[in-house]
């Protein structure tokens, strides 16, 4: 038997997915996250995986891995000591940034700028200068680089050098022999070029982004190899792949290069999994909501596809790098809910975490957690999580609601309902953040509930929305690790190409764009991409003259011009609810996407006997404020047709169908929900 393996590491759990080859039921795997050391837990969790499928690792057919490790080194400044080369009289540029405060009133907010990568005192210019033509107006000065490159590696030893000189995305050939020097001086030293990491104009984003990249290069550098030697010593035969930021996978040796592309990895995982689950269950437009232990992620989904942007931010701090437009908030099932200083209830960001974990797990957590409540409100049951393997205590959850109730005068039930209905208004709010900013209406759309807890809340979450349908994946507890073996072999490239659509030349914009699909040919291939099997997508990034930022718009390689001011003004009037037909419309940059298919793997679900309910539970019913007796159901026995209330069970999650919705289960084993006000 030949299996796919999908492996995504969160903030609480490591979790594994195993899809047989041919469609047989897949088989799932759920361990504590290591934080200390990822890659323990992650074979731990494989080696369970395996054995739960009754598969060897010599049958592993390919292994996709979705990593954090580059995400926690930026955000804990973990990272490598590094320096940065640039051209002289731009020393500054990491630290002048765009002069942008997230708090325009706050006198005390810290600086946006992501000054903690390297200190003035590592940054060297030297002498050299392309022009903003490609012309070359004074020559580089080796010397220069030379000293730069030994002052940073003996006097303060760093592990990495970003060089970033000015108008190298027009023309690379000062970075590439300061690369030369540096190698040949300093053999092993790692070296980000930002011709390479990010070729496009901006020169503090272009700055910021290659220097995270060689921030963290060492660290990803050292867990992948290591990893790889896991694999081999467990006696997994095929070589790793690694989910990228926008969505697509590679092969980890690519990884090494361009650390910087899994900064965003393990979101990526989950909005490629939603995606899935709604074009199996026939819907191209849906909306992924991930809630897991420590945060919840949600994403929109149109024409199949996870939305991707250029501009996103990383622990405050600018990044520009093609990602899925997934927004996160502090809102999962280790939430801790507290009282502020006004009296009032809140939940989050602040989480539990997997150690000490809530109350319920007794673990040592005390503080009131959404799983504590959710326990108290019936919702979930003392015999436990994951199957059972992790019971919960009552009478901890109860004891820690208390130091919440006792304060706001209530009961521990309207408490525990409190912090769930709290939680719920955070992701709701999460979910407009996608849909309604992005000018999308949540109201057309499913609701793709994952996470282990995210179908326990997706009920009150889609009726806040408006949202009449939920689909619950086969595995919604791993949808994220799904998601790996749902996406396509993916490599974008681009570069700076400023032109006015007014007198664009349609062959000097069809040659660039064959350039950058080149580039992007070549990468897919080293990827492990079969020529054959390669397709490409072209785009321009454009603005109206005078803006300051662009929208992407796809191109039709025949006629590339013909389309753009059209397509420009459409998805403006989306996003900004207008446009200006007397507008001049820009090109900024060109891009190519060269795809290549994956493992493609759908997840199917153990079937079941199908013979209804297995037990009865007492749950809160807030419809009624009271508790009621509601059937209690495993996920593999549920009925062709489900009225709420009712409560599915699963090894991965818990599935909450409320009064007024009604459950039945769809191809390939998701469960779609709808409410009775729209059937």
């Amino acid at each position: 038997m030949k299996v796919s393996v999908g492996i995504d590491i969160g903030g609480t759990f490591t979790d594994v997915i195993v899809c047989p080859a041919d469609g047989g039921p897949a088989s799932i795997a759920k361990v504590p996250t290591t934080s200390a050391d990822p890659g323990e837990g992650l074979i731990t969790g494989l080696v369970q995986g395996l054995d739960a499928a009754g598969a060897a690792p010599s049958e592993v057919a390919s292994i996709v891995h979705g990593t954090t490790v580059g995400t926690n080194a930026l955000l804990q400044r973990d990272g490598a000591r590094i320096g940065i080369i640039t051209t002289a009289g731009f020393e500054d540029t990491l630290y002048i940034g765009r002069g942008k405060r997230r708090e325009m009133y706050n006198l005390f907010t810290g600086s946006d700028t992501p000054d903690f990568l390297c200190p003035r005192a590592r940054v060297h210019g030297v002498a050299g200068r392309i022009d903003p033509a490609g012309r070359e107006t004074e020559a580089l000065d080796e010397g220069a680089v030379a000293a730069a490159a030994d002052s940073l590696v003996h006097e303060h030893g760093v592990a990495a050098i970003a060089v970033s000189f000015l108008f190298s995305f027009v023309d690379p050939r000062h970075e590439r022999r300061a690369a030369e020097i540096i190698a040949a001086r300093h053999p092993g030293l790692v070296v980000s070029l930002s011709s390479r990491i990010d070729p496009r104009f901006r020169e503090f984003e272009r700055l910021v982004v290659t220097a995270m990249d060689a921030y963290i290069r060492p660290t990803i550098g050292r867990y992948v190899a290591g990893l790889r030697d896991r694999l081999d010593a467990t006696g997994v035969p095929v070589p790793l792949q690694v989910m990228e930021s926008h969505g697509g996978i590679v092969g980890s040796e690519l990884i090494e290069e361009r650390a910087v592309g899994t900064l965003l990895s393990g979101l990526a995982g989950g909005a490629a999994g939603a995606a899935s689950v709604a074009v199996q269950a026939g819907r191209g437009e849906a909306l992924g909501f991930d809630m897991g232990g420590t945060s919840t992620d949600v994403a929109l989904i149109a024409g199949g596809r996870p939305l991707t942007h250029d501009e996103g931010e990383i622990g405050g701090h600018p990044l520009r790098l093609p990602t899925v437009d997934v927004h996160t908030i502090g809102a999962g099932g280790g939430s801790i809910a507290y009282v502020d200083a006004a009296g009032s209830l809140r939940v989050g960001p602040r989480s539990a975490g997997s150690s000490p974990g809530p109350a319920a797990y007794g673990w040592g957590g005390t503080e009131p957690t959404v799983t504590d409540a959710n326990l108290l409100l019936g919702f979930l049951d003392e015999g436990g999580l994951a199957g059972g393997r992790l019971g919960l205590n009552r009478e901890l959850a109860a004891k820690a609601v208390r130091q919440v109730a006792e304060p706001l005068g209530m009961d521990e039930v309207k408490a525990a309902w409190g912090i769930h209905r709290i939680a719920c208004a955070a992701m709701s709010a999460a979910v407009r953040v996608v849909s309604v900013a992005r000018g999308h209406d949540p109201r057309h759309f499913a609701l793709v509930a994952s996470g282990g807890a995210g179908p326990m809340h997706a009920c009150t979450v889609a009726a806040d929305l408006g949202i009449n349908e939920i689909l619950v994946p086969a595995h919604p507890g791993v949808l994220s690790a799904y998601g790996l073996l749902t996406a396509d072999i993916k490599v974008p490239r681009w570069r700076t190409f400023q032109r006015d659509t007014a007198d664009l030349d349609s062959a000097e914009l069809r040659a660039a764009l064959d350039e950058v699909a080149g580039l992007a040919r070549d990468e897919i291939g080293r990827a492990g991409a079969d020529p054959a099997q390669v397709s490409v997508e072209l785009a321009v990034d454009a603005r109206y003259v005078g803006q300051s930022h662009e929208l992407t718009v796809p191109v039709d390689a025949a006629d590339p011009v013909a389309g753009i001011p059209s397509g420009f003004a459409e998805r403006h009037r989306r996003l900004y609810g207008q446009d200006d037909p007397d507008g001049r419309v820009e090109i900024t940059s060109v891009r190519a996407t060269a795809s290549a298919p994956g493992t493609r793997q759908a997840a199917t679900a153990h079937a079941g006997a199908g013979g209804g309910a297995a037990g009865e539970r007492r749950v809160y019913l807030p419809e009624r404020e009271e508790f009621g007796t509601v059937p209690v159901l495993d996920r593999g026995d549920v009925p062709e047709v489900l009225d709420g209330p009712a409560i599915i069970t699963q090894d991965d999650t818990t599935i909450l169908v409320r009064d007024g919705w009604r459950a039945r289960t769809a191809g390939g084993g998701t469960l779609v929900l709808t409410r009775e006000e729209a059937r």
